[in-house]
């Protein structure tokens, strides 16, 4: 089993991941773009973080869960580059990274992200959406997942992975 250091340092870039996108999918990631309004509240805490945060996330172009995810961590990065993004693919995350976070390959689903420490030690895990999500009934119908995947919760998002500092 691989360490997380290395399946980070073996990821691509965001640019990448742009790159590698088809051309309805790069109009999907655009409409996020616009949707996503991250509140004044949320950019004073962006501003006032001052360290760097590895992120290694499984995450494909077709996943409307990751693009959701992905836009949000880009708006923050635009903001304040606190997340060093390293993306792996959902079949490297299965083979690699699933198994070092305990992950059932049953289970392991897009976006998963793991925010780590200085020594590449696990600080936190994103498992498809906010934790509060796993707890709660928010994605159970349809307008609250369509609302979700067209960035109207992306405070949630923000909530969840700035809980990290």
């Amino acid at each position: 089993m691989k360490g997380l250091e290395e399946i980070y340092l073996k990821g691509f870039s965001l640019d990448k991941y742009f790159g590698i996108a088809s051309a309805d999918e790069l109009e999907k990631l655009e409409e996020l773009y616009k949707n996503i309004v991250i509140s004044d509240e949320f950019v004073n805490r962006i501003k006032g973080i001052n360290k760097k945060v590895p992120v290694l996330a499984s995450v494909e172009t077709w996943c409307p869960y990751a693009r959701v995810f992905l836009t949000t961590m880009r708006k923050i990065n635009e903001i304040n580059h606190i997340f060093d993004l390293s993306l792996i693919t959902y079949g490297r995350g299965v083979s690699e990274l699933a198994g070092y976070l305990k992950i059932h390959e049953d289970d392991f689903v897009v976006p998963t992200a793991v925010f780590l420490g200085e020594d590449f030690s696990k600080l936190r895990v994103f498992n498809g959406f906010p934790e509060r999500y796993h707890n709660d009934s928010t994605l159970d119908t349809i307008d609250g997942t369509r609302n979700y995947l067209k960035g109207k919760f992306a405070n949630d998002i923000l909530e969840d992975v700035l809980s990290i500092f």
